[in-house]
C-alpha cells in the first residue's frame, strides 16, 4: 500500500542529492525540479496520481508543455525539455503505451513521459532512472512510518538547498560599493582636470598627468604603472569606463568585499599598463585594465564554483568578455594588451585573496606568487627588451639634448644609431645634436634614415629641409619642406622656411 509512496520520496531525495534543484515541492503530489548541467533534460516533473485512462496521461502531458512554454519564454532559452514521471498504482486500463514510446513535442518544447507503476516496480524505475538502484525501493515498505520517514528526509534536503541558496545569495553582500563609487568620481575629476590643461585628447597632457608612456616608466616612473587608470581620453572612452565601472565593480565590489576589491582593483591596473608596457609602445590611460580585472573576478567564480556563478551571474559575463576583446582587436587605437594584463590580473588577484571566510589557503598562497611571477617576469622583459633599452636611451638624450649637452648625446648615442633596427625617434635626437655641433653630413644621413623608417615624421624633414638649404641644395630642401607642410600644414615655421626656400630658388 505504501510502496509507491515511499519510492516517489525516494526518488525525490535522490535526485536532490545528485545535484538537481528544487523548483516546486511541498505537500502536493508534485514536485518540480531543475535538472544540473550536461542532464538530458532541462526539467524533471515527479507527479503521483493513479491513472485510469489514456487521455488523461495525454491530457496532462499537453498542460504541461504550455508550462514549460512559458518557463522558457521567462528565461529566453531556445529550447526545454522534460522528463515528467507519473507515480500510478496501475497503468491506464486502456492502450497507453504509444503515449509513452516518444516524446511529445511542441515547437520549442519537448516532454518525455514515463511512468512508474505499483504492479511493475523495479523495471519502470530502472527505464525512468537509470542511476538509481531499484533494490532501494523494491524491499518490502508497508508502514506509514517508512513514507514519512522518506517524505523527512526529502525535505531536509529541500531546506539545506534553501539554506545553500541563502548563503549564495550573502556572496553579494560581503560589501557595499563605496570603492567603485570612490573610483567613478576619480576618473571624473581627472577628466575636468584633464580637459581645464590642455585637454584629454592632448599627448602631453596626458603624459604630464600620468599616463602610461614607456620610456619614462623604463626611466624609473614607476608609478606611471597606476595613475593611468584614472585618466580618459576624450570624454566618449570617460563614459564608456564609468558605464562597466558601475555595473562591473559594484558586482564585484559587493562579493568580495571593499577590502579586496580595492586590491584586486589596483592589481589589476597594474598589471594591465605592465602589458601594455612590453607589448605596447604608445602612450595609454584609461580604466579598461582594472575593469577587466573586475571580469577576470568574475571569471574566477565562474571556474570556482560554476553553479553559484550560474545561479547568481550567469552566462552574460563571458559575453561581455569575448564582446570587449572582440571590439578591442577590431578597432584600432585600442590597448587590448592592457585589457588582457588587466583580466589575468584581475583573477589571480581574486584567486589570492578569494572570498571572505574562504579558505584553501594553499590554493590562494600560489595564486599569489602567479601573480607576482607573472607580473615581474613581464616587467624584467619590458626593461631589458631591445625596443625598451632603446626607449630608456631616448629619454635619457632627450634630458641631456635639453640641458644643452650636446656631446654627450652623440656619445651616448652613435654606437646605437650603427644599428640597422634603430629607431626613427633615435636617430632623430642623435641628428638634432649633430646639427647643433655642426656635423651636418652626418645630420643628413640621420635623418634620411629616419624619415624613411617614419615617412609622416614632419619634423625630420623640416630639419632635413633646413640642412639642404645650408648646403645650397634648394631642390631637395624644397622636396623636404613640402613634405613637412603637407603633413602640419598650420605649422608656422614649416610655411615660412618653405617661402623663404621658394624665394632663393627665384
Amino acid at each position: 500500500m505504501y510502496l509507491l509512496e515511499y519510492t516517489y520520496w525516494k526518488i525525490a531525495a535522490h535526485l536532490v542529492k545528485n545535484g538537481y534543484g528544487v523548483i516546486q515541492a511541498g505537500e502536493s503530489d508534485e514536485i518540480w525540479l531543475e535538472a544540473p548541467d550536461k542532464s538530458s533534460h532541462d526539467l524533471i516533473r515527479l507527479y503521483k496520481h493513479d491513472l485510469d485512462f489514456r487521455q488523461e496521461m495525454a491530457r496532462d502531458i499537453e498542460e504541461q508543455a504550455e508550462r514549460v512554454e512559458q518557463v522558457r519564454k521567462q528565461l529566453g532559452r531556445r529550447k526545454m525539455k522534460l522528463l515528467n514521471v507519473f507515480f500510478s498504482a496501475e497503468a491506464p486500463v486502456d492502450d497507453w503505451e504509444e503515449i509513452a514510446e516518444k516524446p511529445f513535442e511542441n515547437g520549442t518544447v519537448s516532454v518525455e513521459p514515463a511512468i512508474v507503476r505499483g504492479t511493475m516496480l523495479r523495471d519502470d524505475l530502472q527505464a525512468a532512472f537509470p542511476s538509481f538502484h531499484a533494490e532501494d525501493c523494491t524491499e518490502a515498505r508497508n508502514s506509514f512510518e517508512d513514507v514519512q520517514m522518506a517524505r523527512e528526509r526529502f525535505l531536509s534536503l529541500v531546506l539545506k538547498q534553501e539554506e545553500q541558496r541563502k548563503n549564495e545569495a550573502a556572496v553579494f553582500q560581503n560589501g557595499k560599493p563605496i570603492f567603485t563609487y570612490l573610483f567613478i568620481a576619480l576618473q571624473v575629476l581627472m577628466f575636468f582636470l584633464l580637459e581645464l590643461n590642455g585637454g584629454s585628447t592632448n599627448t602631453e597632457t596626458l603624459v604630464a598627468f600620468g599616463a602610461k608612456e614607456n620610456s619614462l616608466i623604463a626611466a624609473g616612473e614607476w608609478w606611471r604603472l597606476l595613475t593611468p587608470i584614472v585618466l580618459h581620453i576624450g570624454v566618449a572612452h570617460l563614459a564608456f569606463n564609468t558605464l562597466a565601472l558601475w555595473s562591473v565593480g559594484t558586482a564585484v565590489e559587493r562579493m568580495y568585499g571593499s577590502g579586496r576589491f580595492l586590491l584586486i582593483y589596483l592589481a589589476a591596473g597594474i598589471t594591465g599598463s605592465i602589458a601594455s608596457f612590453v607589448f605596447s609602445p604608445y602612450p595609454s590611460a584609461g580604466a579598461s585594465g582594472a575593469i577587466f580585472g573586475c571580469l577576470g573576478a568574475l571569471l574566477y567564480v565562474a571556474l570556482s564554483n560554476r553553479k553559484m556563478f550560474l545561479r547568481t551571474i550567469g552566462t552574460n559575463i563571458i559575453v561581455i568578455i569575448i564582446i570587449n576583446l572582440g571590439f578591442g582587436f577590431a578597432v584600432s587605437n585600442i590597448d587590448n594588451s592592457g585589457h588582457i594584463g588587466g583580466l589575468i590580473g584581475g583573477f589571480f588577484a581574486a584567486a589570492a585573496l578569494g572570498f571572505p571566510k574562504a579558505r584553501a589557503l594553499g590554493k590562494r598562497v600560489l595564486s599569489a606568487v602567479i601573480l607576482i611571477a607573472l607580473a615581474a617576469g613581464f616587467l624584467y622583459y619590458g626593461l631589458h627588451s631591445p625596443s625598451h633599452q632603446e626607449a630608456a636611451l631616448i629619454q635619457q638624450a632627450n634630458e641631456l639634448y635639453q640641458d644643452g649637452k650636446y656631446e654627450e648625446v652623440t656619445d651616448l648615442l652613435n654606437g646605437e644609431a650603427e644599428r640597422k633596427d634603430a629607431s626613427g625617434d633615435l636617430l632623430k635626437i642623435l641628428a638634432v645634436s649633430d646639427i647643433q655641433l655642426g656635423e651636418y653630413d652626418q645630420a643628413v644621413s640621420l635623418l634620411e634614415r629616419a624619415v624613411k623608417k617614419d615617412p609622416k615624421d614632419h619634423a625630420s624633414y623640416y630639419y632635413l629641409a633646413l640642412l639642404y638649404a645650408e648646403k645650397n641644395e634648394l631642390g631637395q630642401a624644397e622636396k623636404a619642406i613640402k613634405s613637412a607642410v603637407k603633413l602640419k600644414p598650420k605649422k608656422q615655421r614649416y610655411t615660412e622656411l618653405q617661402q623663404q626656400i621658394e624665394n632663393n630658388k627665384e
